[in-house]
Order: C-alpha cells, then sequence, then structure tokens
C-alpha cells in the first residue's frame, strides 16, 4: 500500500507551472495540492488528532485554584441605647488536586480516540487515491474526446468535398439531383456528432478544472501504436489478494468493526468500580471578630485534606445493560458489513479485470476490421469512380471505416482508464502509478499531427 505519509509528501509538493498545458503527472500534483475536497480531508486529519490528546488528558490530574474577597456591613437599631454598626472582610482562597487513579473506561476511550484517528488516516488516503483516479481518468477521457474529435473532422472534410463534388455534378447534369440529398445527410450527421464531442471536450476540461482548481490542458498522448496485454488468471488471483489487503474500503470497514469491540469494552466497563484520589488546601482570614469576646482571636484559619475514593457502580436504571446489548447488535451489524464491503471490491476487481481483457481483445480486432474496411472503402472508391459501384456503396464503406477508428480509439483509452481503476481498487494508485503510464505516452502535438487511420493498420 502507499504509505499515507509519502502521499501526503507528494501532495504538498510546490509545483509552479508556466502555461496551463500540464503532463498527466503534474494535473495529479496539482490537484493533490489544490482539491478542496482533498484539503478538506487533511484538516479532518488534523482535528482528529486532537481528540488522542483530549482522552490523555483523563489521565492527568485536575489542579483548580480559587480566591475570594467579601466585605459585610451590618447596622443594627436599638431603643433606649446607642446603635451598633460592624463592617469587616473575608479573605480567602484555596487550592484542590484529583488524580484518576483507576478508570476502565478512560483507557478504553484513549484507544478508541487512537483508532478513529487511524481511520480518519485511512480515509484521507483512500480520498487521496479517489482524487487521482478522477484526475487521471478524466485527463484521459479529454484525450479520447480528441482522438474521436480528428477521426470525425476527417469523416467530415471527406464528406465535404464529397458534397461538393456532387453539387457541381448535379450541376453538369452528370448525377441525379437524389443522390446529392445522401451526402447531405451524412455530412449533417457528422458535423451534428462533432458538435457533440466539442460540447463533452468542454465539459471534461471544466471537471479537470473542478479538480485541480487550475485550468488544465492535457499535453500528452498515448502512443498509436501499443501492445496493451491482457491480465492472466495467475495475476488476477495476486491482484484479489493484495485488493484484500490493501484496499482502503476494506480497511476502514476492519478498523470500524474492530471500533465495534471497543465500544463493547467501553460500555462494559461502566460496570467496573473505578478509583481517584484528591487533595486540598483552604486558607481563610477575616477581621471579623471581638478582642473582648474573643481574646486571642486572629480570623485566620487553613484547612487541608486528603481522599481516596472508590466508586462501585450499582444500577442506573438499566441503561448501562441496554447500550451493551446495543452495542453488541452493532459488532454483528459491522461484521456483515465486512463482508459485503469485501464481496463488492472482490465483485469491483473482478468486472475490471475482465473489462481490461476485454478492450485488450477489442484492440486487436479493432486493428483487424480497420485494415478491411480500409482496404474495402480504397476498392470501392476506385470502383465508384469507376461507375460500378453507387454512392450509397461508397458512404457506407466510408462510415464504417470511420466508425471502426472511433472504436478502436476508445478501446485503447479505456484500457487505460480501466487499469486506473483496477489500481484503486487494489489500493496502490499513487503518483508512482502515474509515471508508469506516461510511460507509454509521447507528446500531444506528434499524435494530433499524424493522420487519424495509424500508419501500421494502413497495411
Amino acid at each position: 500500500m502507499w504509505p499515507i505519509r509519502r502521499l501526503v509528501s507528494c501532495a504538498f509538493i510546490v509545483v509552479s507551472f508556466p502555461s496551463q498545458a500540464l503532463t498527466l503527472l503534474e494535473a495529479v500534483q496539482i490537484g493533490l495540492n489544490n482539491n478542496v475536497s482533498l484539503i478538506a480531508s487533511r484538516k479532518g486529519v488534523e482535528e482528529n488528532a486532537y481528540n488522542i490528546d483530549v482522552s490523555r488528558s483523563k489521565f492527568l490530574p485536575t489542579v483548580s485554584a480559587n480566591a475570594t474577597s467579601t466585605w459585610s456591613g451590618n447596622r443594627t437599631v436599638l431603643s433606649h441605647t446607642d446603635d451598633t454598626t460592624n463592617s469587616y472582610n473575608d479573605h480567602g482562597y484555596s487550592v484542590s488536586l484529583s488524580q484518576s487513579l483507576f478508570n476502565l473506561a478512560d483507557i478504553y476511550k484513549y484507544g478508541t480516540a487512537k483508532l478513529d484517528f487511524n481511520i480518519e488516516e485511512i480515509k484521507n488516503e483512500n480520498k487521496t487515491q479517489e482524487i487521482i483516479q478522477e484526475i487521471a481518468v478524466q485527463y484521459f477521457e479529454y484525450l479520447k474526446n480528441g482522438a474521436q474529435t480528428r477521426a470525425t473532422k476527417a469523416e467530415l472534410d471527406s464528406s465535404l468535398a464529397r458534397l461538393k463534388q456532387m453539387q457541381r455534378n448535379v450541376e453538369l447534369g452528370n448525377v441525379a439531383a437524389s443522390e446529392l440529398y445522401e451526402v447531405v445527410a451524412q455530412k449533417e450527421g457528422i458535423a451534428n456528432r462533432l458538435r457533440t464531442l466539442g460540447k463533452d471536450k468542454d465539459v471534461i476540461l471544466n471537471t479537470l478544472e473542478l479538480l485541480t482548481q487550475y485550468p488544465v490542458i492535457p499535453t500528452q498522448d498515448l502512443e498509436r501504436s501499443l501492445i496493451l496485454s491482457e491480465i492472466t488468471f495467475e495475476r488476477s488471483g495476486d491482484l484479489l489478494e493484495q485488493a484484500m489487503q490493501y484496499n482502503n474500503d476494506i480497511i476502514v470497514s476492519e478498523k470500524t468493526l474492530d471500533r465495534s469491540f471497543r465500544t463493547l469494552k467501553e460500555t462494559g466497563s461502566n460496570f467496573a468500580p473505578s478509583l481517584s484520589a484528591s487533595a486540598s488546601y483552604r486558607h481563610d482570614d477575616s477581621n471579623n471578630f471581638d478582642p473582648i469576646t474573643t481574646p486571642g482571636a486572629t480570623g485566620i484559619s487553613d484547612s487541608k485534606s486528603l481522599g481516596l475514593t472508590l466508586t462501585v457502580p450499582i444500577t442506573t436504571g438499566g441503561s448501562d445493560y441496554y447500550a451493551y446489548k446495543k452495542n453488541e447488535k452493532t459488532i454483528e451489524r459491522n461484521e456483515l458489513l465486512l463482508l459485503d464491503t469485501r464481496n463488492t471490491v472482490k465483485n469491483d476487481l473482478e468486472t475490471s479485470i475482465l473489462n481490461i481483457n476485454d478492450f485488450s481483445q477489442s484492440i486487436f480486432t479493432f486493428e483487424n476490421i480497420i485494415r478491411a474496411n480500409y482496404s474495402s472503402y480504397n476498392g470501392i472508391k476506385r470502383a465508384y469512380d469507376l461507375g460500378t459501384r453507387t454512392l450509397t456503396d461508397l458512404l457506407a464503406a466510408e462510415s464504417k471505416l470511420f466508425s471502426a477508428i472511433r472504436d478502436y480509439e476508445s478501446a485503447k483509452y479505456n484500457y487505460v482508464i480501466e487499469s486506473i481503476r483496477l489500481d484503486k481498487t487494489v489500493g496502490n494508485l499513487s503518483p508512482l502509478s502515474i509515471e508508469k503510464i506516461m510511460a507509454l505516452m509521447v507528446n500531444e502535438s506528434s499524435i494530433r499531427d499524424m493522420d487519424v487511420i495509424p500508419e501500421h493498420l494502413k497495411n
């Protein structure tokens, strides 16, 4: 598993970029620095760390001090004699100390606080991997959109050239006007698809900017010719074993179950006795004394006390008992949730592997389809120029060719996207994973300038 300390250290790398154009790793690093929900998650870890200190304070002594000063005045009205008045001040201060010597509840609560902090760390690590996944997926969605857009633009350019040629032929009377309508319908359909792709591109860029809080423009793309292999059965078993050990959802579920057992112990500790000690000192000074009636009186007093208290709980109306029974049911529920989480992760892992293997096979299949459609299109085009094939045949062949190109490009990007999701499911998605993916990538401009039909598929 990618340790949280290493993830956080990567997240706080100060990155400074001169423009919006970013590599995949740069986009991920900026997202780790700037993503608002991830920053909030880190704050949650820091906040939770103080709960440990709060619980630890129960083992430390409690010291308090107070001081008082009181002025009192009295006047008595008497008959047949002088009135009496009396005023005086009382001063005093005290210091007290108390110390818990033995309390099972405090011991268990301290352990629970540390466990809660550990759970929060794992959740933050999970959130970090989620942000890496979301940024990487959107990055490749943008590249997939670009590949489909290039193919669709090439198809539209071909359709516009044919439309211009057909309009000229209709004007010269070489072809019937009805054939023009087929070309127009095809051109409008392609233009509509291209418009939708433009909209999807803007949506992806907006999502990337939301994730990174930075206007990202990808600068890398996948190499045109890649060998994207299947995942073997033996490798699938290893991945499943890793996921059961390192998947963050499973770890959080396991820790939550552990916490339930600790909470049960906390509740059970309410039936155990506790022992505490206390000490106090008090000093009082009052000038309210009469030296005639109480000779030698000073008005000063000091008191000290030491105490040891043993508390034995007897009954609280049954609330502790019912709380204990409730926590037993909580354990049963969390055991079922842990089982469900493991089953869900297993299913997600197997689904990702099936998808990856399917995309791998599809890439090989689409390569053969493109080769066949390319040869078919060239043959039908020559036959159409000679007048032995119809316009409908040519348009159908062209649509099949460009459709196969789009499917081929989508399969490549979907393979990588599913691989990223697989790493997240296993629990090892990190900036190091992104660096490995970048080994499959080249500068995006070099791909953009190439023909939409890869050279290795024209033979």
